[in-house]
Order: structure tokens, then sequence, then C-alpha cells
């Protein structure tokens, strides 16, 4: 009897052990240099946040540009040209919004603008503007983009870093390392 009781007991614990299914959570910090580079996106780097965003068709999606740097080696900058493309098949632009960290939280007003060509690309030019500082240091959020989707697929929104550019104070060139893109998947 001692026997069949710690088989049963045996057989119930398999089953629950062997009925379990452990999920893997992959977090998505846009400013961790860290998980960047071990997906290949050294510092500094153009990256979009969310990596990764399902919808529904007829949605709204916003994505986030993000200058990352290494903790180590960051640089101050004063201005910055963003060259961005988008599946225009899929998404339609709507909205661009100057970032809080260009914005210095509130305490300057950057001067922010952009250009869009009508079809799939957009050219952001932010330089930070303030009385009392000349640059800024650090990474941070430097635009949002708002689209609105217009048909279901799959695609990303990506930087061309051969437009790209960052400058110093004396109007010379920081060099930008990596981009990481944003899946878009509109269902």
């Amino acid at each position: 009897m001692k026997f069949i009781y710690h088989y049963i007991i045996l057989i119930i614990l398999l089953f629950f052990s062997l009925s379990c299914k452990l999920y893997k959570k992959e977090f998505d910090n846009p400013v961790d240099y860290i998980a960047n580079n071990d997906l290949g996106v050294g510092a500094p780097a153009l990256v979009f946040y969310p990596k990764t965003q399902t919808i529904p068709q007829g949605q709204s999606v916003k994505v986030e540009s993000v200058i990352v740097f290494h903790t180590d080696s960051t640089e101050s900058f004063t201005g910055m040209h963003l060259h961005i493309q988008f599946p225009n098949s899929l998404l339609a632009l709507d909205t661009i919004k100057p970032g809080l960290f260009i914005t210095d939280t509130s305490n300057s007003t950057p001067l922010f603008t952009y250009n869009f060509d009508g079809t799939n690309q957009i050219d952001i030019y932010t330089y930070f503007l303030s009385a009392i500082k000349l640059d800024i240091e650090g990474t941070g959020h430097i635009a949002d983009i708002v689209f609105n989707s217009i048909s279901s697929g799959t695609d990303s929104v990506s930087y061309n870093l051969n437009y790209c550019q960052m400058i110093n104070i004396n109007d010379e060139d920081i060099p930008i390392i990596s981009r990481r893109s944003a899946e878009i998947v509109i269902q």
C-alpha cells in the first residue's frame, strides 16, 4: 500500500512538471546599451522603441526615437539629423513631436523641424537651444513619430545611417555606430 501511495505521488509530480510551460520574458529597454550590444547594436546608436509592436488595422502606432550612448563614452552634442524610412504601403505619417531629452524636460525649447517627402522618408532636424547650457550629454528620447496603419502586413521603420548626423557645439561630427529598427505588425 505504501508503495502504491509513493507511485501515485510520483505520477502526479511528473504530470505537473511535464504539463508546465516556462516562458522566457523578453524585456525591451531602449536605453539598455548592454542588451542592445548583445543584439549587435553598438553605442552610440539610434534605436526605436518599442522594438516590436502588433496592432489592429486602422489603429495608430507610435515609435520613439532614442539616442543611446555607452556610459563611459558619452559625448556632448547640440544637434541631430535623423533620416527615417518607413513602409508607406502599411503606414501613413500622422504626427512628429520632440522628445523629452532634447527639450531638456521642458526647461528649454529645441529647434525642431522635419521634412516629409510625401512617400516614405522623414528627415528630422533638431538642435538644443538653451540660455544656460550649450549642449546636452547622455542617453535619451529624441522624438515621437505617430503613424496611422493603412493595411495589414509586417515591416520595419528604420534609420538610414548614411544620412543621419550628430554634431557637437563646434559643428564637428560625432559618429553614430549603429541602429535598431522597429518592427510593426498590422493585423
